[in-house]
């Protein structure tokens, strides 16, 4: 029987996958019949080389297709002569799985020329193509692994530039080639000499724009969760499921599909739930949510290091998920490409936001980590048990006793601080009371530098809470019907309203107070 994959390849009769035969075919149709060369550069675990093995089947009756990956290739980057030995001897070893012709296979790993290997390189592919009774498209995965290095710009330089000589009638090389890694190796910088900087320091210029949507729709997922669901015997609503995990993922592949592993592999073993049937519920469903935010695995990994990597790209998140403030969305700043190569960034109204919740909670939760020491995080762990019970958590207490510590830990504070604070101080405050039992986000939709929607889920109980700074009772009243908005969406009957008050003379203004709006109980706070 089928099961859910993360590791490596993911292969359509061994493993449940969302349905990709019409982006393939538009990848066929627009790139590959057209003689294009491009670019397939996604975040880590994206989909890329479970992409290129499908374009590969697509294609095997019809071209002879050479699929290499340059992942442990560092030492093909000694010299000219490495990289196009290595190269020729990586699509020799393809051609002899696709029954490439024997005599051409001979001729292509005939000996190099080591004082012209590059220039012997370039007679060797015109020959190939020129003789192959079937045309040859090639793909690379992994290309940037060794993207910092003069040579492999070089070698682009080498498919650059018998493309255009191809294209003026001139040469013959391969129909389409396919290159696929985490950066756009258009936009990568090294350190290359003058003599040849004008020549390469832009080697894939040709390449067309690859737009093709490699994210999964929620419809994707649920049809997804049809086939599995039809499997088991189950009965749970796929259309809703694939919903939900599209609202947490944003269709982020390796998310999508460790979600539902984790459902289906690990806690329908749980006691709380010990059947398949039990653990595809909502409450199911905010535990395996848990059980991702909080473990251990590749993309997390590299999160939190590239984070630590990079001191000013993690100022700009700092500003995102925490000050909520609404950077312009634009490509051409460097912080915002790197971004958006990660996985991190998207674009929404011309903004940027980071890309989906699994990866704004994981992040919010390494910078309130890091304020793990703060006297406010101390508290809220002291205090944890008189704030919650078992199933439930008291919320009219947690904001009670926030408001008295942050007035006693803060109240001195100068306003710019507590301004840029405000939002990580309660949230230092709250995770050490839900660790363990719960989980929570910041609602994307409404992120901006006056208001943040936090949704938490504690076992199958959720709680919305709106953070805001203090503006005026216009923007009070205007809060407050907005936070209504969001007890309608998710059927609550009460919410919370924290606000941070910074006038001077505020004394008249902080408190708490329990009103209604629209018909829902609105428990407010102001620090």
């Amino acid at each position: 029987m089928k099961s859910f994959n993360t590791n490596a390849i993911c292969v359509p009769n061994r493993h449940y996958m969302v349905d990709t035969s019409r982006k393939v075919e538009q990848i066929v149709s627009q790139f590959i019949e057209k003689d294009k060369y491009f670019t397939i550069n996604r975040a880590r675990q994206y989909g890329k080389s479970t992409m290129l093995t499908a374009i590969r089947e697509r294609l095997k009756n019809e071209y002879y297709v050479l699929s290499i990956s340059f992942e442990w290739a560092e030492t093909f980057f000694k010299s000219d002569y490495y990289l196009a030995d290595g190269f020729v001897k990586l699509t020799a070893k393809q051609m002899e799985l696709i029954d490439f012709p024997e005599e051409l296979r001979e001729r292509w790993t005939r000996p190099l020329d080591k004082e012209r290997a590059f220039l012997d390189l370039d007679d060797r592919i015109t020959e190939l193509c020129q003789d192959s009774p079937r045309e040859i498209i090639l793909m690379i995965d992994e290309i940037d692994k060794a993207a910092d290095n003069e040579l492999i710009m070089l070698f682009l330089g080498l498919l650059r530039d018998k493309y255009i000589r191809r294209s003026a009638g001139m040469d013959c090389t391969f129909k389409s080639v396919i290159l696929a890694g985490v950066y756009d190796v258009k936009n990568l910088k090294i350190k290359i000499r003058d003599e040849v900087e004008h020549r390469f320091n832009s080697p894939w210029n040709i390449a067309a724009n690859f737009k093709i949507e490699m994210s999964f729709s929620a419809q994707e997922i649920a049809d997804m969760l049809l086939e599995y669901r039809k499997d088991h015997g189950l009965s749970f609503d796929q259309n809703w499921f694939g919903g939900q995990i599209y609202d947490y993922t944003s269709g982020y592949p390796y998310l999508v599909s460790r979600i539902c592993e984790i459902l289906d592999t690990e806690i329908c073993y749980e006691d709380e739930f010990g059947t398949k049937e039990a653990v595809w519920t909502q409450r199911g469903l905010r535990r395996a949510v848990k059980v991702l935010q909080e473990e251990e695995n590749t993309l997390s990994e590299d999160l939190v290091k590239k984070l630590d990597e990079n001191a000013d790209l993690k100022k700009m998140v700092y500003r995102i998920v925490i000050k909520r403030e609404m950077i312009p969305f634009t490509i051409d700043d460097s912080l915002i490409q790197l971004g958006v190569s990660f996985g991190w960034f998207r674009e929404s109204d011309g903004k940027v936001m980071i890309s989906n919740r699994i990866f704004e909670t994981r992040i919010c939760n390494k910078l309130i980590q890091e304020q793990s020491q703060s006297e406010i995080f101390r508290l809220a762990g002291m205090e944890r048990f008189r704030l919650k019970s078992a199933e439930t958590l008291n919320m009219d207490l947690i904001v009670e006793r926030f408001a008295i510590h942050y007035k006693e830990i803060y109240g001195k504070r100068s306003k710019d601080f507590l301004e840029n604070e405000a939002r990580l101080i309660f949230l230092s405050y709250l995770k050490p009371v839900i660790n363990g039992d719960g989980n929570y986000y910041q609602e994307s939709e409404t992120a901006d530098s006056t208001r943040t929607d936090i949704i938490i889920d504690y076992h199958s109980i959720q709680y919305v809470v709106e953070v805001k700074i203090w503006h005026g009772e216009s923007y009070e009243e205007a809060g407050r019907e907005q936070l209504c908005g969001y007890l309608e969406r998710y059927n609550l009957s009460k919410g919370w309203l924290i606000s941070f008050c910074f006038n001077k003379n505020k004394d008249n203004l902080v408190g708490i107070k329990t009103i209604e709006v629209n018909g829902k109980v609105i428990c407010e706070a102001v620090v």
